[in-house]
């Protein structure tokens, strides 16, 4: 038995390095036309899924079956591959065998998917296929001409508007190499250096873990792009060391899981779902990583200032001097380890290459600097250990995009999208609000069970054309959309990043979520304002991003303040009120309402200021000072 493990996984790791150097020979010397580059990026995905499947039985024949289904799956792409000509040449009228290995292929990405999503997307996706085929037995707007299987295969295999669609592009052309980068930057010991930064930077400040905590997420979503991995990683040495400093497990846990799931959002690389919408929306990925810049910074702003008003309310410290790095000295020691992401920034941003080199370029700098750290001890061992981990993770993004390809290619088949947006037109009228809360609690409960890359795609073609139609900007109702997917991450019943902290802290779920949602809370007003006016995305004349972004940020604090209910010392119930309604002022990006949030905030600081208690004006200058230097 013994032996049989090892040669599985002599194959596994022999599979994911084929894939890797596949990859990035594309990506450094060309790519092949569409179809060809998916197609073989899918087979790889087939070979993954089924051959990690066939390890793990301990039932020979089931291994078989897993065996057979891998070889039926390339067998899918190699037919696409090989009569390529003549599928151009008959296009519209496929033959008796494009049909036969076209319904292969569709069940065998039903098959994937569900084996590394669960029973959820591809349900979804067997859904919009009996929507495609029983479209005259549909009830009013959704009623349509019908399409034979003839016609769906054709749509879905046959076509770059189905299996092989842009989902699959991207997760082909970008998202793969990020994912890359990111597992040899965590190779290079980058993540534990993340951690060690933000704790030189903060450990010593009031409630110094669970600001670590924030800056090493938002450090790491950069690698990651996925909440769940970033709590799993960071999670594991930020929460416990909260709990030890005096954070209520509950709290603690909560801080991780926000702060992870805004990894999502964070610049310069973000989760997969950006790539996707910088396909949708045919514009540079470096045009929505700028966009998220201002988002990214309320977000962690919002949940930063959060654990400092909370310290300064529990009376926690921060961590001892002996127990933290010097910051100066930790650079000195190892900030080489931040060439990676630098060579990235400059890479796409100054030097302006193609996002597929500047991803190859950044992966070699991490190599380069594994064989010249002689504290990684980096050998062939370890490389072959990386790619093989690194390329397997990847599947769940392969199946969740060849799947969201097929969901794609029926609306695009049926034209469904345009009738649900007709139909949420006629139910509310040119009333933009109350579609964009239908299109937040659809996308908050398609995010509960499905990662966010494919219930972004899945309302991006679905409900985004119905707000775009009524004037908002395409990259305002794209980005609503995707945050609400990803604010999923926190959201109860299921709050898969609020799951997974909550097994590490050892909190409870549902009072862990409750304080997830109050840190997060900015992240679920933020979108309203940025759908009518985009310059909190980066869009407009320098001086009025400039202000709005501003107050937005102070807005952001103020928030923190209404939500832990402390500022100089405690709130009143009235007070909270004010400066709640307040922050929400400072949010919207208008001059007259930011005026008004000023107002609002400056009359409950006066209050503060003017109403200490006796017995804490002694005390009140060192608390203003902690409060100006997070101390």
């Amino acid at each position: 038995m013994g032996q049989d493990k090892i040669a599985w996984k002599q194959i596994l790791t022999l599979i994911a390095v084929a894939m890797g150097l596949f990859q990035l020979y594309t990506a450094l010397f060309g790519v092949f036309t569409a179809m060809w580059q998916r197609s073989i990026h899918l087979a790889f995905g087939f070979l993954l899924v089924f051959i990690t499947s066939a390890s793990g039985r301990k039932n020979k024949t089931a291994a078989v079956w897993d065996v057979l289904l891998s070889l039926l799956g390339i067998m899918t792409t190699i037919y696409i591959i090989s009569n390529f000509d003549d599928i151009i040449t008959r296009f519209g009228s496929p033959s008796t065998a494009d049909l036969v290995w076209g319904a292969m292929a569709i069940l065998l990405v039903l098959e994937i998917t569900r084996r590394v999503t669960g029973w959820v997307l591809p349900l979804i996706g067997l859904v919009f296929i009996l929507y495609a085929y029983l479209g005259p037995y549909m009830p009013g707007v959704f009623r349509h001409r019908g399409y034979d299987l003839e016609r769906i295969i054709h749509q879905l295999y046959l076509t770059t508007e189905g299996i092989y669609g842009i989902p699959l592009g991207v997760s082909t052309d970008f998202v793969y190499l990020f994912i890359l980068f990111g597992g040899f930057l965590t190779l290079t010991g980058t993540g534990e250096f993340y951690i060690e930064l933000a704790n030189a930077l903060v450990g010593k400040s009031r409630g110094g873990p669970a600001k670590v905590a924030v800056i090493s997420s938002a450090f790491f979503g950069t690698i990651s792009g996925s909440a769940v991995a970033n709590v799993a990683s960071t999670g594991s040495f930020t929460i416990p060391m909260m709990k030890k400093t005096g954070y209520d497990p509950n709290f603690a846990g909560a801080v991780e899981a926000s702060a992870s799931t805004g990894g999502q959002l964070m610049p310069p690389i973000m989760g997969a779902a950006a790539f996707v919408m910088a396909e949708f929306l045919r514009v540079p990925y470096l045009e929505i990583a700028k966009a998220a810049i201002i988002p990214a910074i309320i977000y962690f702003g919002v949940i930063f200032s959060s654990v400092h008003l909370e310290a300064l309310r529990t009376g926690l410290k921060g961590l001892p001097p002996d127990q933290i790095h010097g910051f100066w000295k930790l650079i000195r020691k190892k900030g080489y380890l931040l060439l990676p992401l630098l060579v990235l920034i400059f890479l796409m941003v100054v030097v302006r290459w193609d996002i597929m080199k500047v991803a190859v370029y950044s992966v070699l700098t991490c190599l380069v600097i594994a064989l010249l750290d002689r504290s990684i001890q980096f050998n062939f061992d370890k490389f072959l250990r990386a790619f093989s981990t690194i390329t397997r993770s990847v599947v769940v993004v392969i199946a969740s995009c060849a799947l969201a390809g097929i969901i794609v290619g029926i609306v695009n088949l049926t034209g469904v999208g345009l009738r649900l947006s007709s139909m949420l037109i006629a139910l509310v009228g040119h009333n933009v609000t109350l579609i964009l809360i239908v299109m937040m609690v659809v996308s908050i409960i398609l995010g509960m069970g499905l990662p966010t890359t494919p219930a972004y795609i899945i309302l991006a073609v679905l409900a985004v054309p119905s707000v775009v139609e009524l004037g908002i900007p395409p990259v305002s109702a794209h980005f609503f959309v995707f945050y609400f997917g990803m604010l999923s991450m926190v959201s109860p019943p299921v709050a898969l990043a609020v799951s997974t902290a909550v097994g590490i802290a050892g909190s409870e779920f549902w009072r862990t979520a409750k304080n997830a949602v109050k840190l997060t809370l900015a992240a679920f007003i933020l979108p309203y304002f940025f759908v009518f006016d985009a310059v909190l995305l980066g869009q407009g004349s320098f001086f009025k991003i400039l202000f709005a972004a501003t107050t937005a940020i102070i807005g952001a604090f103020f928030l923190s303040t209404a939500t832990i209910g402390w500022m100089f010392r405690r709130v009143s119930l009235w007070g909270r009120g004010i400066i709640f309604l307040s922050s929400i002022c400072l949010i919207h990006p208008s001059y007259l309402w930011s005026l008004l949030g000023f107002l609002g905030v400056s009359i409950i600081v006066a209050h503060q200021w003017f109403t200490i208690p006796a017995y804490l004006r002694p005390k009140f200058t060192r608390v203003k000072n902690s409060i100006l230097s997070a101390e």
